[in-house]
């Protein structure tokens, strides 16, 4: 970014807005993936085993997702997780992509430039690319793409900087915002970047056309929707990119993406031949997952750079002991995350210290957040109530039982030193809304993990902790000095070694101040059928460079044009 991606007690579905490569954002450029939890290494050091071969055209794919959000498929307006961005990707493109480089590149923009000030940037529009009802692709559509993101209360925080829009000619247009920002591309990789049609959004708007049946440039166009159940989606014939072969991407004739909400269930359904890949970042099926790859039965590509991190994710602002730092600290030293870790997630995650993995930028051996101390924690809690009262707060989580046992686990380890947690089981679609909306103390999270760690300020900045009640990325509602000033750091600086100390400095805050309960660093595995092809494959991008494969779009998803199966 994912609680359990809004309904797994692991998944972040913080991905609502800029998540895969914004809102998950936390790699720097050092790409060596993750601890030693994860066996496969990173997308460069397992390879791609279809390199060299020739891709077969044509044909369908069956993809299972985890969860489906409850929200219409304008981009503005989508709550998105990891389900959602790997299936609306292939509908819309981006404005941009993150390529193996990990720099952004022009992707449905032909360029971008900044001033020498980095407070204004030129967007010029790709020739010849239209929407799939015809509609072209230029600087009007660009114009009609921001108005909307900019007025959305979800993605109209990750970019509410900008200032001034305006068109420059038929082909470009010129950005303006309030400060120096080296890295404002980057935003554009994922649900900021995503352009729907402006004539669909008008007839939606009208109440002509459906909100549930997008129109974009992407390399397949919408065919069916039914909500919670599938998404089918067909070749876009004239799609604008070309393929090593010299002929427009995608491969596939047809996709379609069924919702499996249980990780168990998709693992079997992936092993009765009954699906053709789906993704996962539970502990016991990855294990189980691995030894089907390791017996030959089928493929599993670990995806262990730039981890994810889970955590519990806490509201200072809400009347609850947890405002109180000793609190928290408290929480962190009561709880077992080694046992946590081996009982629940079969060991297969290395523990967090922060929101850092190691590789990225910013990540430290020693962030000074409180080790397992439970006589420590007894001790706060002595002190704590003697002024103030019992230490009493609700832990929500969905209503799968999975999740249920893994904070009841959490909870036991509380009540041995005195805390008394309530847990509230929330219905996976409301899960989501009730996060931006800060309706809860303490709540099960997967976030971050990306390539830059400025994109964090969406979730963490003091611009975006809004009063509960209201619409809020900075779902822990916490206020900063230490974290805004270096956020600020990494948003105009150029030098890399400052920018470097400033995401070192927020990560030694958050363990300072425990503003999270850190869990494990999480990585997702793509599994699939031997006769797939192409899921560690890049796609080409327009200026011939590879794209990464990784965490496109969001950690656990993958690009789909270059995907293929044997004949």
């Amino acid at each position: 970014m994912s609680a359990r991606d809004a309904h797994r007690w692991w998944r972040t579905a913080a991905a609502l807005v800029v998540l895969g490569l914004v809102a998950g954002a936390c790699g720097g450029t050092d790409d060596t993936g993750g601890g030693g939890g994860a066996s496969g290494g990173s997308a460069e050091a397992q390879g791609d085993p279809d390199e060299g071969t020739t891709p077969v055209r044509g044909g369908s794919l069956v993809y299972a997702r985890e969860a489906e959000t409850s929200s219409p498929w304008t981009p503005a307006q989508m709550i998105c997780d990891t389900s959602c961005h790997q299936a609306i990707r292939g509908i819309y493109d981006t404005l941009t992509y993150i390529g193996a480089d990990l720099e952004p590149h022009p992707f449905l923009l032909e360029s971008f430039a900044p001033n020498a000030t980095y407070d204004q940037w030129t967007f010029t529009a790709r020739e010849g690319v239209t929407f799939h009802d015809g509609t072209p692709f230029d600087a009007d559509a660009m114009l009609d793409h921001f108005e909307r993101m900019r007025a959305s209360t979800l993605v109209g925080n990750a970019i509410q900087a900008i200032t001034d829009v305006e068109k420059v000619d038929d082909m470009s247009i010129l950005i303006s915002v309030d400060t120096p920002w080296v890295n404002f591309p980057t935003y554009f990789a994922a649900q900021p970047g995503y352009v729907a049609s402006p004539t669909w959004l008008a007839a939606v708007d009208e109440g002509a056309a459906d909100a549930t049946e997008p129109v974009g440039t992407g390399p397949f166009v919408f065919a069916e929707y039914n909500p919670g159940d599938n998404f089918r989606m067909t070749k876009n014939e004239d799609y604008w990119l070309e393929a090593p072969d010299g002929r427009p991407y995608p491969y596939l004739d047809e996709i379609e993406f069924l919702v499996q909400e249980e990780d168990a269930t998709r693992s079997r359904a992936l092993q009765s031949g009954e699906i053709d890949i789906t993704h996962t970042d539970r502990g016991p099926d990855i294990e189980d997952l691995r030894a089907e790859a390791e017996a030959g039965s089928l493929q599993v590509f670990e995806m262990t750079s730039r981890q994810g991190v889970t955590y519990g994710l806490l509201n200072v602002a809400a009347d609850s002991p947890l405002q109180d730092v000793e609190v928290r600290r408290a929480v962190a030293m009561a709880i077992d995350q080694e046992f946590r870790n081996a009982s629940r997630a079969a060991g297969v995650f290395d523990l967090a210290n922060g929101p850092f993995s190691p590789g990225t930028m910013g990540y430290l051996e020693d962030t000074g957040y409180p080790a397992y101390d439970p006589e420590a924690a007894a001790a706060i809690v002595e002190e704590y109530e003697a002024e103030n009262g019992p230490i009493e707060f609700s832990y929500r989580t969905t209503a799968d039982p999975d999740n249920a046992l893994t904070v009841e686990l959490i909870a036991q380890n509380l009540a041995a030193v005195g805390i008394d947690v309530t847990i509230d089981q929330t219905e996976q679609g409301e899960f989501i809304q009730q996060a931006v909306l800060g309706n809860f103390e303490a709540f099960t999270w997967r976030n971050h993990g990306g390539v830059d760690p400025e994109t964090e300020r969406v979730w963490w900045h003091s611009e975006n902790a809004d009063p509960i009640g209201s619409v809020a990325l900075n779902f822990g509602r916490f206020r900063d000095d230490v974290i805004d000033e270096n956020l600020q750091v990494m948003r105009e600086s150029t030098d890399e070694a400052e920018r470097t100390a400033a995401a070192e400095n927020i990560n030694r805050r958050f363990g300072e101040q425990v503003y999270d309960i850190w869990n494990d660093w999480t990585f997702w595995i793509m599994a699939y059928q031997n006769d797939v092809h192409g899921v560690r494959t890049p796609l080409v991008l327009p200026d011939g460079t590879p794209g990464l494969v990784e965490g496109v779009g969001a950690n656990g998803a993958i690009s789909l044009p270059q995907l293929w199966k044997d004949a």
